[in-house]
């Protein structure tokens, strides 16, 4: 069955699609997201991943939701999977609870602190690193696939960029199936990225987090989270349409456009939509680019 696919099977030569939900704090929320993942999952993508919150605070929700897009939508499923508050023991019984559920992916990350906590804490008998933590699955779930996370420009508590990049590969090398990086928003570092990881004899998927802005605060929130750079362009419509909701999600529907058929020009052939679990921005962004992905299946 396709939908029950390791990372490993999917990606070839073919530009793929894949998406992003999280899990809502509300009944409407929850409402809203399965109907987002109902209309995505028309077009046939090659994945959606699911987020977990900081300290595991929506575990059960993480699981409930990748068990319905695994299930009922039977659409591959990547579940979000933390070092965060589990020692070795727990972090096995969850897997063992993904993997009942059909849940044939993770994404391996160290993970975000609970809320009030300023910094990670390596739980007693557990991990500190995303690789150590990639390692162990590996070694004790040897059929499931693993993605890990990429940061183009760096990640943001690590100021010595060169080490922070080694410790990228070595991530991949504890035994991932592939990147996924965050958002970015200047394809220049996300093409010097791939440059360098080649170099760095890594071969596995680089899959490009492309995120569609839809609003000023939401954008500057995004910028100050994840330490991307912003194009000049960019900036200039955040500014100018601060006030004006439509127009900027019209604008960044057209960057957005603009940035993956660059990408796509330059050869990257795999983007994954940060949805914020809302379907009609990504979808008019891949309608733009109809041409390009001829696998997947617009009304």
């Amino acid at each position: 069955m396709t939908h029950l696919k390791r990372i490993s099977e999917i990606f070839g030569k073919n530009n793929h699609v894949s998406f992003e939900v999280f899990p809502p704090k509300t009944a409407q929320g929850l409402r809203q997201i399965y109907q987002t993942i109902a209309r995505l999952s028309r077009l046939n993508p090659d994945f959606f991943s699911v987020t977990y919150g900081a300290g595991g605070s929506t575990a059960e929700k993480s699981l409930e939701i990748a068990s319905a897009i695994t299930n009922l939508a039977q659409v591959t499923c990547v579940a979000h999977f933390t070092c965060v508050g589990m020692d070795q023991d727990q972090v096995l019984e969850l897997l063992n609870k993904l993997e009942g559920q059909g849940i044939q992916n993770v994404l391996a990350l160290r993970g975000d602190p609970p809320q009030g906590q300023e910094k990670f804490e390596r739980p007693r008998n557990g991990f500190g690193y995303a690789n150590e933590l990639v390692a162990y699955i590996r070694r004790k779930k040897p059929e499931l696939g693993i993605l890990v996370a990429g940061n183009p420009e760096g990640h943001m508590e690590n100021p010595d960029k060169n080490n922070d990049f080694q410790r990228q590969v070595t991530k991949v090398q504890a035994g991932a199936d592939g990147i996924v990086t965050q958002a970015f928003f200047d394809n220049h570092y996300l093409l010097t990225y791939r440059d360098k990881l080649i170099q760095a004899g890594v071969t596995q998927p680089l899959i490009c987090g492309i995120f569609p802005l839809s609003n000023a605060k939401q954008a500057k929130r995004i910028f100050e989270l994840s330490g991307s750079s912003s194009p000049r362009d960019l900036l200039e419509k955040i500014e100018k349409y601060q006030n004006d909701p439509l127009s900027m999600e019209k604008a960044g529907t057209e960057f957005a456009t603009r940035q993956v058929e660059e990408l796509l020009n330059a050869g990257v052939n795999a983007f994954h939509f940060y949805t914020m679990n809302r379907s009609k921005q990504t979808l008019d962004i891949l309608n733009n680019l109809q041409t390009h992905f001829p696998r997947l299946q617009f009304d």
